[in-house]
């Protein structure tokens, strides 16, 4: 039952939804981490370009100034100033604190490094010292700083760009990827209840993650048609060699019955007839279950259901038939076996009769759009809410069935699996009062 309820569950995902939400969280992942390592990588070229031009200049000055007086020296770098000055760059030379010449407002600093001074944001210095002296440039690389966050900023764009272009993909590649699986699933939804494995699935699959899944699942639905085989030929044998002596034991009841008895053995021999009768009908049910479960059909042909129903109706005792209120105004054409169609609106009949506790019973066959509805409705107790599933499980039998009527929970299974060999649909609807079961069968298609 709860594997049943599983198997009806909406799945949560899927594994292409999966591939999809992977391939897109990988693809902005490496983004963001791209975009991080450009932008850093940038910043340190540029500043690292910035502070070589400027080291150069100082150096170019450190050795005009070299064997040089203070005051020539000074000379230089004053010279060396309005060279440097077209170019953005400012320069001077120091000796200790005390500037010699150059540009006025460069401090002093040895290396390279941002300025400290209070109001020049983004202001480059590198001081190259020599001789006692020590040249200092400095540049305004305020742009610099800037590029630090456009850089990323614009590798985070490229991102955002690549991860729609990633989104856009994902589906069709997680599709792709997800193939292998897809194809092993169409293979397993081909396999018609006892039929045999189809070849396909007996060929090793390409990838070996699928290849290990197509393996188990192949011993696994061996074994299981080796128990299901199993199963069907004992209970197909055994109903087949309870029928005779069942037969036999009714016939002689019933000669029995009709020889004068004292009340008490008559009264006895008519409770046994009705236990063997009972007996002979769950045989001829575990016949049919055989028989469909095993897959010997004849080929279908098109069958009549307004016909089935009506010669439903006129093998029931007189008493019943007043109790049913028959609407077939189709004929109500299907392409299935006669003989199977029969027991499976004898079960529903007799079961929405046995239940309605002599109320009235209705069967309605109509058609909408490719499908073909054969409703029963009945003015019973109806089903609990949590018995409607598993009513059509073999020998199930619910609570108030059990407590108030015979059987042998096998009439609602036997038209559930009798309505899956024929692709029909069989369900409890909603109803008010009672019960309404519809089977819905597919008007022109074959099963």
């Amino acid at each position: 039952m709860a594997l049943e309820m599983a198997d009806r569950a909406p799945p949560r995902d899927s594994m292409v939804r999966r591939l999809s939400r992977a391939m897109l969280a990988v693809t902005l992942a490496s983004s963001a981490l791209t975009a991080g390592a450009t932008g850093l990588i940038a910043y340190r070229l540029l500043l690292a370009g910035e502070d070589r031009r400027l080291r150069d200049a100082a150096t170019d000055l450190m050795e005009e100034v070299a064997g040089l007086g203070d005051a020539e020296a000074a000379a230089a770098a004053d010279h060396e100033q309005k060279e440097l000055e077209a170019f953005g760059i400012h320069i001077a030379l120091f000796s200790g604190d005390t500037r010699l010449g150059g540009a006025p407002g460069v401090s002093v600093q040895s290396g390279c490094d941002w300025s400290q001074v209070p109001g020049q944001p983004g202001v480059r210095l590198c001081g190259v010292p020599g001789l006692g002296r020590l040249a200092v440039a400095q540049e305004n690389l305020e742009s610099i700083p800037l590029l630090r966050l456009a850089l990323p900023l614009a590798a985070l764009i490229a991102a955002g760009c690549a991860a729609l272009l990633s989104l856009a993909m994902s589906q069709r590649v997680a599709r792709w990827a997800a193939r292998p699986l897809t194809e092993l699933s169409a293979e397993l939804s081909r396999i018609e209840p006892g039929g045999s494995l189809p070849a396909s699935l007996h060929a090793p699959a390409r990838y070996s993650e699928v290849n290990a899944v197509r393996t188990a699942l192949v011993d696994l639905l061996t074994r299981l048609q080796e128990s299901l085989d199993l199963s069907r030929r004992f209970a197909a044998n055994a109903a087949h060699e309870l029928r005779t002596p069942l037969t036999t034991l009714r016939a002689e009841l019933e000669l029995q019955a009709e020889t004068p008895q004292r009340p008490d053995t008559a009264e006895a021999l008519g409770r046994m007839h009705r236990t063997v009768t009972s007996l002979g009908g769950l045989v001829e049910r575990l016949m049919v279950l055989a028989e469909v479960t095993q897959g010997t059909l004849e080929p279908f042909e098109p069958v009549s259901l307004s016909g089935i129903v009506e010669d439903v109706m006129r093998s029931l005792p007189e008493s019943e038939q007043r109790r049913v209120e028959v609407d077939v105004g189709i004929q109500g054409i299907v392409l299935g076996d006669g003989h199977l169609l029969r027991q499976l609106i004898d079960n529903v009949v007799e079961n929405a009769l046995k239940f309605s506790h002599g109320m009235r019973v209705r069967v309605s066959l109509h058609q909408t759009g490719e499908t073909t509805c054969l409703d029963v409705r009945d003015e019973g107790p109806g089903i609990a809410p949590e018995d409607l599933r598993r009513v059509f499980e073999p020998f199930y039998r619910t609570p108030s069935a059990r407590a108030g009527k015979q059987g042998h929970g096998i009439g609602l299974s036997l038209v559930a699996l009798v309505a899956r060999v024929h692709h029909a649909h069989v369900e409890f609807l909603p109803s008010a009062v009672g019960t309404h079961l519809r089977l819905s069968f597919p008007r022109d298609s074959h099963p």
